[in-house]
This record gives structure tokens, C-alpha cells and sequence, in this order.
């Protein structure tokens, strides 16, 4: 799960930062979205910024100023008309900057906003970045993304007696080693818990008394490479289950949010998986292996060739490893790639949502030749199909935006 991580944080972030009312465009953006973000927050509340103090240091792109916000409601760490005050960041006037950010005209402003320890222990800090909601003036209590706001809020800081509860077996998760999950609290029904950045953890079905329980074999990915004494809270999202018939099963709404503390003492760096189809060109019909290596032992995997709406189930060995030979069906030979996919077996219903691994074969209609040594008319050795494979990482990462995308949606 360390995994795909790097480019899931780098997507999702950007697509969180576009739930800011006030915010300058996002460029490579990198980190948790703000929904993540909250969980480690100290302080959660609602409120108008009422103060701007005067900068108090500058790095030539921002300067640093006391916030003083005025609550209007708390959600974690403070009471609903207390006052309380943090540092903050605003862009110097003319220089460029990226990410969402405080407008300079900050004062007045009104946000939802998680509130942190300033890594010295002196007290609270802040960003816009870990805003759910930021606009002027007094909140618009229509507006879809102050509802959303409150929403999340509610849910990463537990605010509400009654409503679903996600927990951790122990009040922690650590690198390497199983999870178990409860839930309490639940309508009756079916829900996906998914590590944000990272796997399906479990498909559970909540009874009548609302409860369920489920253990994830895998353990924690987000965080796992990073240094022992790093501090972070590791995210699990809780969405209902949306089925359609002949489309893969979708997160559909997002019901609870939990964020265990990841043990800081206990790193394990997570094994490379490889997932590999040999000969890379092959002819429909022919046969070709498929072998992966870096699973856990005992891992069932459904491998399918593009197109395929069910393909075939292999096991991992006590290495992690396993093979199998397939011819490529003629289902998969409309275009000139042919992908190949590993799918956990048992959330195999949820498509590409449960891909542990991938890549493609070129088609060729006749038998492979002797390489192409640069005496095509293209002049370079590889002709029009290089940038192929390029194209299907573009469309890839479209994918998962589309993804997140539905599920912020609900």
C-alpha cells in the first residue's frame, strides 16, 4: 500500500484542495487532503477569522500572522463561543504560490478548520490547506460544501452520541501487523472500509444491532516508510455499497471517518510487488505468463485480461509469489493493448478498486519479428506505438480521480 500511495496523495490532494470556497489554483500540491488531515487536528471548529495580527516572521513567499477565530461551533477542543488563536501563513502580495492558501484579506473570512500543535509544542498552528471550508462573509448553510463540511467534522471528531463509530482493536494500527475493525452504531446494511490512499480493507454487513467486525491480515500501508518517531494517524474511510447491474460495485456514500494513531516505533518497509506478463508482444490467442512476486502468503488473486468480466484465481505462495499461463481470449483483442490485471479475489466485484497490479501486452498480428534496429520510416526504433503506454498511465490517473471524485460525492 506504500504502494500506490505517492500518486494517490498527490491526486487526492489536489482534488480536496478544490472544495476551498476561497483558493488560489492548485499546482503540485502534495500531503493529505484536509478530510485526512482533521484526523490528527487538536482542535476542530466552525468559526469566523476575527483578527489578523501583524506579520510576525517571513520566508520571502509568506509571512506569518496570529489568527484569532471566534467559534461558532466546536467540533473537537473547544466550546462553542470561545475564542482561540493560532499561527497562519498568508502569500506575500506578487509572489507566486501553490496550493490553496489564505487570501490576503483574510479577516472576516469564515471557515471549518482543524487547528494542530506547532511542532515545538508552543502552540497552535494552521493552513489553509487543512480547511474544509473557507469563503467571506457570513456561511452560505446551503451551500453543498458547508454541509459536506459539517459532515466530515462531525465524523472525524466523533461529535455525535448516535451516530456510526469505526474502532481499532488496541487504539492503534502497526506496520506489518493484522487490524481488526468494529463497527457500532450502523444502519443495517453492507459498507466498504477503505484505507484512503490505499486498499480495500473489508466489504462488512452491519445487523440489525449495528455492529460488525472485520480483520484486515494486511495491516496499516499509509506511513509504514516512514522514519521510526514519525507521528501520524492513519485514515480509514467507511462508504455504503452502490450496485449496478453489469457495472463493478462502487464506495457509494461516505458514513464514518476513523483515524487510529499508527505505532510511531514500529516501521516496516513494505515489500515491492512485481506484476510482470512475458513475451511483452504476443498475437491473440497466444499463450503468455503472468508472475508476481512481493505479495503476502496466501494472497488470492483474480487475474483478468482486459475485457474479461471474470478471469482466474491464483493463489500466493509461502514466498509471496505465483505463475500461470493463459492464452490471451479473443474478448481482449479489439485494441492494440491488451492490459492484464490483479485483483484481490475476494473484492474482485469492485474492478479496479481492488487492483493490486497490472500492465499490458503490445498485439501483434503476426509472430514477433527481429527488433526494430531504427530503419523504420518513424527513425527513431519504436515507431507510433510509443507513446502508448503513456496514454494508458494518463487514463489510469483519470480513473482514480473519477474515483475519489464519486466518493467525496456520496
Amino acid at each position: 500500500m506504500a504502494r500506490a500511495a505517492a500518486m494517490l496523495v498527490v491526486l487526492f490532494a489536489a482534488g480536496a484542495a478544490g472544495m476551498l470556497a476561497v483558493a488560489r489554483d492548485a499546482g503540485a500540491c502534495t500531503g493529505p487532503g484536509p478530510e485526512v488531515a482533521l484526523l490528527g487536528a487538536k482542535v476542530i471548529l466552525e468559526g469566523r477569522v476575527v483578527s489578523v495580527g501583524p506579520a510576525e516572521s517571513s520566508d520571502h513567499a509568506f509571512t506569518t500572522h496570529r489568527l484569532t477565530f471566534e467559534v461558532a461551533r466546536g467540533y473537537r477542543g473547544v466550546e462553542a463561543g470561545a475564542r482561540v488563536t493560532a499561527l497562519g501563513r498568508i502569500p506575500i502580495p506578487g509572489v507566486p504560490v501553490m496550493c490553496a492558501q489564505f487570501p490576503a484579506d483574510l479577516e472576516g473570512s469564515y471557515a471549518i478548520i482543524g487547528l494542530f500543535e506547532s511542532d515545538g509544542g508552543e502552540g497552535l498552528e494552521t493552513s489553509a490547506m487543512q480547511a474544509l471550508y473557507l469563503r467571506p462573509g457570513a456561511p452560505d448553510k446551503a451551500d453543498e460544501r458547508y454541509q459536506y463540511a459539517v459532515g466530515v467534522s462531525t465524523m472525524v471528531a466523533d461529535a455525535e452520541p448516535g451516530a456510526p463509530l469505526l474502532g481499532v482493536e488496541g487504539d492503534r494500527v502497526v506496520c506489518g501487523a493484522p487490524a481488526t475493525f468494529r463497527g457500532v452504531r450502523f444502519p443495517a446494511g453492507e459498507y466498504v472500509i477503505q484505507e484512503y490512499f490505499g486498499e480495500i480493507v473489508a466489504v462488512v454487513h452491519a445487523g440489525q444491532d449495528g455492529t460488525f467486525e472485520a480483520v484486515f491480515p494486511g495491516g496499516p500501508g499509509y506511513g509504514c516508510g516512514m522514519p521510526k518517531g514519525t507521528r501520524l494517524n492513519v485514515p480509514y474511510g467507511v462508504w455504503t455499497v452502490k450496485r449496478e447491474p453489469g457495472e463493478p460495485a462502487q464506495p457509494g456514500r461516505l458514513v464514518e471517518i476513523a483515524g487510529p494513531p499508527l505505532d510511531p516505533d514500529v516501521r516496516v518497509t513494505a515489500t515491492e510487488r512485481s506484476f510482470r506478463v512475458s513475451p511483452e508482444q504476443a498475437r491473440c490467442g497466444e499463450g503468455v505468463t503472468i508472475e508476481g512476486s512481493g505479495y503476502r502468503a496466501g494472497d488470492r488473486l483474480e487475474i483478468l485480461f482486459g475485457g474479461e468480466t471474470a478471469g482466474v484465481t491464483v493463489t500466493a505462495d509461502g514466498s509471496g509469489r505465483f505463475m500461470l499461463a493463459r492464452e490471451i481470449p479473443e474478448v481482449s483483442c479489439s485494441g492494440q493493448f491488451v492490459v492484464v490485471r490483479a485483483l484481490r479475489a475476494e473484492f474482485a466485484e469492485f474492478g479496479q478498486l481492488a487492483e493490486v497490479g497490472s500492465a499490458w501486452v503490445t498485439k501483434v498480428d503476426a509472430a514477433p519479428g527481429p527488433p526494430d534496429v531504427g530503419n523504420s520510416p518513424s527513425g527513431d526504433g519504436r515507431g507510433s506505438n510509443a507513446w502508448a503506454p503513456a496514454g494508458l498511465i494518463v487514463l489510469a490517473a483519470a480513473g482514480l480521480v473519477a474515483g475519489w471524485a464519486r466518493h467525496s460525492r456520496g
